[in-house]
């Protein structure tokens, strides 16, 4: 099926950095911290943090965490580095060893633990909130019919952008394998919009304010009907590391409950954040919608991601969500 060779290539890299570095897929750095103020069992057994991300107002929470010294309270030194490749080229850093825990879609996570990947999901982090495929005024592209032959771009093959916009185009009476998809990162979506190599764009914030901003037709909302409520992206690590340092993974999750709640609380910190990690600025950023960050975090809905996959042929047989999620410790 076209689909799941598809999704399957976009997995290739990661694959293939697993079998070549098994030795460094524990990753992250050996000293260890002074005890964290925020209780557990001990020391985080990695003090020293590479974790990835995309430049999405989504992934604002970490960025508080490092601003207010949440992690630094934890015993934590985290360092955000940006990824390309959607959340497949983070599943790639994280089995590789170059990140230690990373921001990424849950659709990347079921498709590379269905290739047989060591992750896990240590915590979620966002709900669908405002995303949606948009086109330029003078486009003519209007409607969900009209995506019909067209190249819409998302920011990595077979992951959360292409499931919801399958999902979303199908409940809409259109074939989806009658669209182009064309992989690019976010920050590169509007300029390929403008020049005309791609005729639709999905955009998630920062962007969909910059679109709005721009005059930009809201053609399809992707999170709408079976998708409304779907699980969209957390923080995961590989398998190895979470075994090897359980007292670094309560941690990093006790500072991201922290984060969540500030953020929860005083939605202006993502306004002051983004611009700091992005190129918006304080003026835009302060326009951008609520996020709909995961305060609590329900890592068995992972399930209804896993579902859609398998429907949509993204992948062949069930993936066990619980194998997904680490064991969490206090």
């Amino acid at each position: 099926m076209k689909r799941t060779l598809r999704a399957k290539a976009a997995m290739a890299m990661a694959a293939a950095l697993c079998t070549l570095s098994v030795a460094a897929c524990g990753g992250g750095s050996d000293d260890e911290a002074s005890a964290p103020s925020g209780g557990g069992d001990g020391a985080p057994e990695t003090a020293e943090l590479t974790v990835g991300v995309q430049a999405f107002a989504e992934v604002a929470a970490l960025y508080v965490a490092v601003d207010q010294g949440l992690f630094e309270e934890e015993g934590l030194t985290v360092t955000p580095q940006v990824g390309t490749g959607g959340g497949a080229g983070l599943v790639a850093g994280l089995v590789s060893g170059d990140l230690n825990f990373a921001y990424t879609n849950y659709v990347s996570v079921v498709q590379a633990a269905s290739e047989g990947l060591p992750l896990k999901v240590v915590r979620e982090n966002d709900r669908p909130g405002p995303q949606a495929l948009f086109s330029l005024p003078a486009s003519g592209i209007t409607e969900p019919a009209d995506l019909e032959g067209k190249k819409v771009a998302i920011n990595g093959l077979g992951n959360i952008m292409e499931l919801t916009t399958r999902t979303a185009l199908e409940e809409n009476d259109v074939d989806p394998d009658s669209v182009d998809f064309v992989e690019l990162p976010p920050p590169d979506m509007l300029a390929a919009l403008d020049a005309g190599n791609v005729d639709a764009a999905w955009l998630a914030e920062p962007f969909v304010t910059i679109a709005a901003s721009k005059g930009l037709v809201e053609v399809l909302d992707v999170f709408s009907g079976s998708t409304e409520d779907l699980p969209v992206a957390g923080w995961a690590t590989s398998t190895p590391f979470a075994q090897e340092n359980p007292n670094t993974v309560a941690a990093f999750t006790r500072a991201m409950d922290a984060a969540m709640q500030m953020v929860d609380e005083d939605p202006s910190l993502v306004a002051t954040i983004v611009p700091t990690y992005t190129a918006l600025t304080p003026e835009v950023a302060a326009q951008l919608n609520p996020i709909n960050f995961a305060v609590e975090s329900n890592l068995a809905d992972i399930s209804q991601v896993e579902e859609l996959m398998r429907k949509y042929g993204f992948i062949e047989d069930e993936v066990d969500v619980d194998e997904l999620i680490a064991a969490q410790s206090d």
